[in-house]
């Protein structure tokens, strides 16, 4: 039988925490079996206490007081994270960043992929912690496990939501882990639930925890992908390197949100988010359905998963004369304003029109600010329409033409003029006798301080809408100089907003690719695409002072090309690889713009 002795409880101390060399010789525990004596710390306690048959006996509650109500300890299931990881570089979109180490911590969960697959350990973590990854390492708590790292890969993520799921190589590694529970999807915690951030921060090399209350369940602006989302806001320190590590209620050990950002302010103090619930069982839902239980096992691509959009811009109906204009009586709702093109033609027409009024969002009627009665609260309706997957088609009602009508309407992936929160892809370009043109995004105005980018850059970000006719916008990014392109100035000229290349409007870089293609090899031309004199490229730009024209002389485009290659260390393409080179480019054929 086992029996267990220990020093009387009114010498021990109130807490235990440190390595075992630090605990007070007060608290070490004698363990008789048969096979001998042996000196045991709380750990040892707790696995004791797991394996005890019958009433506990009084040395027992020694440990109590630092134990969970649950009498689990989530530290032993929080793992560091390593992450290698080396970002492209935006402003010269040839060239990759240095190569960066980074850290984070991640909660082992069971997980189920395919419709057959069995559950099996898993690390759950924040998609920023691993973005733009090439190479992940996982470690255990070094003061319950050895110091040793197992190499980790990507199964899923979710960058919108900053999510990210982890399988680890060597089965072995979580073995001995008992992995925690998420908490169901239907529940939220309330204000003033306790619960503790568990985590890796900056300052020491052991598990931390804190510990606050939940202060705020609310729709909030995801810094990672700059998206509004449900959030959980806490008073629980979260510092750097706590990123990815799961927020447990302080009752059960389950987990209840991902800890993924803090806001800094003049004046702010302990304002901690994490992921909820809802949105960490829709994303490992939508994983176990879409990504099989082979590619679980093998080395394939990570899944990218999406959150849905309304498709819209809307205004709320706050102002008394507003509504009274529209003639909505007693009812409620918020106002489209604009509505967004979807990309491509081939799509169904939208169901909403400019100038609808949305009264109901997938059975939730929406008051004048857009909230509605969602899991036991109100909240903003954006919290309503991401539990929902991308591609569903959800019941809503709207007020047109003085009378409700109900309508289906598909929730596609949100898509920018300028686009934002793009990770783990390479960017886009493509260089024509040293004229370098790219996509303007997010990622590219982050080479300025908010307060000093380009205004006529920042306005598109901030208002720029999709059109038919303009998908993206292409800038001339900068000036590679040489004879061929002389007295257009060099490097950065401004970043000008390309409008139109021998006289076509251009869509998107695809476009100008194919415009310019098409005129260098003399292949079949759009209407109007030879306008303007034979045996130049003419683009017309717009600067942030007006319009300006640059004209390259086709003749002798290809030498120019091959030296501007040699001289700045470009790709012999002149292009990324999202381009096929050469002739057999047709303007719109793609590469995979996931990193390897």
């Amino acid at each position: 039988p086992l029996r267990l002795r220990v020093i009387p409880p009114d010498v021990r101390p109130k807490h235990f925490c440190g390595s075992p060399g630090a605990w007070p010789d007060a608290w070490r525990m004698i363990c008789n079996a048969s096979r001998g004596s042996a000196l045991v710390g709380p750990l040892a306690c707790r696995r004791l206490v797991a394996r005890w048959r019958g009433p506990p006996p009084r040395c027992f509650f020694a440990t109590s007081a630092a134990l969970n109500q649950s009498g689990r300890d989530p530290r032993d299931a929080v793992v560091k994270i390593f992450n290698t990881r080396q970002r492209p570089g935006w402003t010269v979109p040839w060239q990759d960043q240095p190569v960066e180490s980074s850290t984070g911590s991640g909660a082992v969960i069971r997980a189920r992929f395919g419709q057959a697959g069995s559950e099996v350990p898993m690390v759950l973590t924040a998609a920023h912690v691993i973005a733009d990854s090439r190479f992940l390492q996982i470690q255990r708590s070094t003061d319950r496990f050895s110091g040793e790292k197992f190499q980790a890969r990507i199964l899923a993520v979710c960058h919108e939501a900053d999510l990210a799921l982890l399988s680890v190589q060597n089965p072995a590694a979580l073995a001995e882990i008992a992995p925690l529970e998420v908490a169901p999807a239907a529940k939220l915690p309330h204000v003033f639930d306790k619960v503790r951030v568990v985590g890796y921060p900056v300052g020491g090399d052991a598990c931390s925890i804190t510990e606050g209350v939940v202060s705020r369940v609310e729709v909030q602006e995801y810094s990672h992908s700059l998206r509004a989302g449900l959030a959980l806001t806490v008073d629980a320190a979260i510092n750097s390197g706590n990123s990815g590590g799961p927020l447990v209620d302080a009752a059960t050990a389950n987990i209840v949100g991902v800890a993924f950002q803090k806001l800094v302010a003049r004046g702010v103090e302990l304002q901690g988010h994490a992921v909820p619930a809802p949105l960490i069982q829709r994303f490992l839902g939508e994983a176990a359905a879409t990504c099989s239980s082979a590619a679980a096992e093998t080395s394939s691509p990570p899944l990218h998963l999406r959150l849905p959009s309304l498709g819209c811009d809307y205004q709320s109906l706050e102002p008394p004369a507003l509504r009274r204009s529209l003639g909505l009586g007693d009812r409620a709702g918020i106002l489209i304003s604009r509505l967004h093109h979807g990309g491509s033609g081939s799509g169904p027409p939208p169901s909403m029109r400019r100038g609808d009024v949305l009264l109901e969002f997938n059975g939730y009627p929406l008051d004048e600010l857009g909230f509605c009665d969602l899991l036991g609260r109100r909240m903003h309706f954006a919290a309503a329409r991401d539990l929902c997957l991308v591609g569903a088609s959800v019941p809503i009602k709207v007020w047109r033409e003085g009378a409700e009508i109900a309508l289906e309407h598909t929730l596609n992936p949100a898509r920018y003029l300028v686009p934002r929160g793009q990770f783990d892809v390479r960017p886009r370009y493509f260089i024509c006798g040293g004229l370098v043109f790219q996509p303007l995004s997010h990622e590219y105005l982050q080479g300025w301080s908010a307060n000093d980018r380009p205004p006529h850059l920042q306005n598109l970000f901030l208002g720029g809408h999709l059109t038919p006719g303009r998908t993206e916008a292409v800038m001339l990014s900068q000036v590679l100089a040489d004879e061929a392109n002389a007295g257009y100035d060099s490097g950065w000229v401004g970043a000008p907003i390309v409008q139109a290349v021998n006289g076509v409007e251009i869509r998107d870089l695809s476009h100008l690719v194919e415009v310019v293609e098409a005129a260098r090899g003399g292949g079949e031309a759009e209407a109007g695409q030879r306008q303007g004199k034979e045996g130049y490229l003419v683009f017309d730009v717009q600067m942030s002072s007006g319009p300006f024209r640059l004209v390259l002389p086709l003749e002798g485009l290809e030498e120019a090309d091959a030296r501007i290659c040699a001289l700045y260390g470009v790709p012999r393409a002149c292009r990324s690889q999202h381009f096929a080179p050469g002739d057999d480019c047709d303007g719109a054929a793609e590469a995979s713009e996931t990193i390897p």
